[in-house]
């Protein structure tokens, strides 16, 4: 039989469930805080003399939305163009 004071053998100590959770849905914190996650975009495997062209398209089509834009050899001369875009901020003067 099994003892009250013990969880599948384990000893049962409730005062230590939950001590200073801080990321649990009870605490708020304040919106300026929250950064939005990067959207991640893979425009393909292109070859080399194309990847001028997917870039200037991929800059078309986000704007000032784009963050990063990563190219990567594949091989045999191919590429991965992958753009990572996000929040579009205010300029700065």
């Amino acid at each position: 039989m099994q003892r009250t004071d013990r969880i599948d053998g384990s000893p049962r100590d409730e005062a230590c469930t939950n001590i200073d959770s801080h990321g649990t849905a009870n605490n708020s914190s304040p919106s300026g805080v929250i950064i939005p996650t990067p959207e991640k975009r893979m425009a393909g495997v292109v070859p080399l003399y194309l990847v001028q062209q997917v870039v200037a398209a991929e800059i078309g089509r986000y704007g000032r939305a784009v963050r990063e834009i990563h190219i990567v050899r594949t091989g045999c001369h191919y590429y991965t163009v992958t753009t990572l875009t996000g929040q579009e901020v205010a300029a700065h003067d």
